[in-house]
C-alpha cells in the first residue's frame, strides 16, 4: 500500500468512527508506544492544551486511563482504545462496522 492510499484509507476510517483527525493523532501516538504528555505533544504537533483536552475526552469515553496519582502522568489504552486504532487502520473496515 502506498503512502498516499493509507492516508486516504485512514481519512476515511475516520470520518466513518465519527472521530476527529487530532484525537485520532494522540490514540494512535498512545497506542504506539508514546504514553506521557509531552511526547504525545511532540509526536502530533498539536498544542498542549488541545492534548490535554484530548486526553480527557479519550479517557471519557475508555479508550484511555492514566496511571498514577501524580504527574507526569502515563496514559495507556484500554482494550477498547487499541480495537479504535486498529479499525483506522483496517482498510476494509465498512461503514456499518462499530
Amino acid at each position: 500500500m502506498k503512502a498516499l492510499d493509507f492516508i486516504q484509507l485512514f481519512a476515511k476510517n475516520i470520518r466513518i468512527c465519527q472521530f476527529t483527525l487530532s484525537s485520532s493523532q494522540v490514540i494512535m501516538a498512545i497506542v504506539r508506544g508514546y504514553r506521557r504528555h509531552s511526547t504525545i505533544t511532540e509526536h502530533t504537533d498539536l498544542h498542549p492544551n488541545t492534548v490535554t483536552n484530548i486526553l480527557k475526552d479519550l479517557i471519557d469515553q475508555n479508550y484511555i486511563y492514566r496511571v498514577g496519582d501524580q504527574r507526569p502522568y502515563v496514559y495507556r489504552p484500554t482494550p477498547l482504545g487499541i480495537n479504535l486504532a486498529a479499525k483506522l487502520c483496517h482498510p476494509f473496515m465498512l461503514p456499518h462496522e462499530e
